[in-house]
């Protein structure tokens, strides 16, 4: 069976790595054509994140946005994606989420204006 697949390999080894080639190539798209969705799954669980937990509990909601993240992402995207990349998009989330929140607005999308009486 061993002697099979080695003949059959060097036998067809240009379409065997045509083939290869070409479902990488589709990988690396279907990953890039994601990203944006991506990004806005980890903005949502980010701000869901701050809603639920409030401030000063990053290590919580860090832990509950990369639990959830895995939950709700297509599995080929979790195969696509390095811990790394994810760990960088929720970064980018948060960072994000403190410039929308500095500029006055909450997290239910209306400004809000301080008054001191």
């Amino acid at each position: 069976m061993y002697n099979f697949i080695i003949n059959f390999l060097m036998l067809n080894i240009v379409e065997v790595i045509g083939t290869i080639l070409v479902a990488l190539v589709g990988l690396i798209l279907y990953k890039r054509g994601n990203k944006q969705l991506v990004n806005r799954i980890v903005l949502a669980l980010v701000t869901e994140a701050e809603k639920k937990y409030g401030s000063g509990t990053g290590e919580l909601k860090y832990n509950a946005v990369v639990e959830r993240l895995y939950e709700v992402l297509p599995w080929i995207l979790k195969l696509l994606y390095t811990k790394k990349q994810m760990d960088e998009m929720i970064e980018g989330a948060v960072e994000y989420l403190k410039r929308y929140l500095s500029d006055g607005k909450n997290l239910y999308g209306y400004e809000h204006h301080y008054q001191n009486n």
